[in-house]
């Protein structure tokens, strides 16, 4: 299965695919942005993607929303990664050795008061990924730099790791959704979740007539996000997640829709990821 990424093998997005499709021999198709990954999948040169939607700190990756609506992108599932964040380097250096840091803007951030404290000198450099990272320091034989990846990072491309758990918060979760063209399979079985886009006519109460739906049908929202309409300047559409225990609650919720919700698009069906923080 060719499963289009953003970042290098041994990224997080990498780790991810491995939870969504484990035991499967898959080909990473390597993207350096996620506009890439979504040209990729959109021109059928992978069969999925695996794309960070949202982050427990950072909250949701709007530019993403929008992926999900140029292509008209299909959600096929979900998982959740704890993003735990190394400082490694070449074999033999310390972490005194240490003058400059590369890694993802974000993995800096969540690291930052680690590496404030034990690197006061050192010089951060934003890079665009964090495993990528990783790689150019192998690559390049970079003494004195390091960088902050995933310790799978580490194995792969022959770096030590100098310290482990390095990130801020430990309760720094990221979701990533699986997504393929509207020709991927059918939904899968045990489907309790969804992904929905609609927009509301532009009078009072209308979003509201929206949720009212979703609280009458037992539908759980868990998720609702406003991205703005392009070419209707502060008009918004509305993206939600739902789910549901009892499927015939969520088609009637879907029918009720109609009439109070416009131009509503259905992103996918799909089970419903444990939450591993819980």
């Amino acid at each position: 299965m060719r499963v289009a990424i953003q970042g290098v093998r041994a990224s997080f997005h990498d780790q991810a695919a491995r939870a969504l499709f484990p035991g499967r021999a898959l080909e990473l198709v390597e993207c350096a942005s996620f506009p890439l990954l979504g040209r990729a999948l959109a021109a059928g040169e992978a069969d999925v993607a695996v794309m960070a939607i949202e982050n427990a700190l950072a909250g949701s990756i709007l530019p993403n929303y929008s992926l999900l609506e140029r292509h008209d992108f299909r959600i096929l599932g979900e998982t959740y990664l704890r993003i735990e964040l190394c400082l490694m380097a070449l074999p033999g250096q310390a972490t005194a050795d240490v003058h400059t840091v590369l890694s993802h803007p974000m993995a800096l951030i969540q690291s930052e008061e680690f590496l404030h404290r034990e690197l006061p000198r050192a010089r951060l450099v934003e890079a665009s990924d964090t495993a990528d990272s990783a790689r150019l320091i192998h690559a390049e034989r970079l003494s004195g730099h390091a960088a902050v990846a995933p310790r799978l990072a580490a194995d792969v491309y022959g770096l030590e790791v100098l310290h482990a758990g390095i990130e801020t918060n430990r309760l720094n979760y990221t979701r990533f959704l699986v997504v393929g063209r509207r020709d991927s399979a059918d939904v899968p079985a045990g489907a309790n979740k969804a992904s929905l886009r609609f927009e509301t006519p532009h009078r009072p109460g209308s979003l509201v007539e929206v949720l009212e739906v979703f609280r009458d049908c037992d539908l759980n929202l868990t998720k609702i996000q406003s991205i703005p309409i392009v070419g209707k300047p502060y008009q918004y559409s509305f993206h939600v997640d739902v789910e549901w225990s009892d499927p015939a609650r969520y088609r009637e919720a879907m029918a009720r829709l109609v009439g109070r919700a416009l131009r509503i698009t259905h992103f996918g069906e799909y089970a419903r990821a444990e939450r591993i923080w819980d």
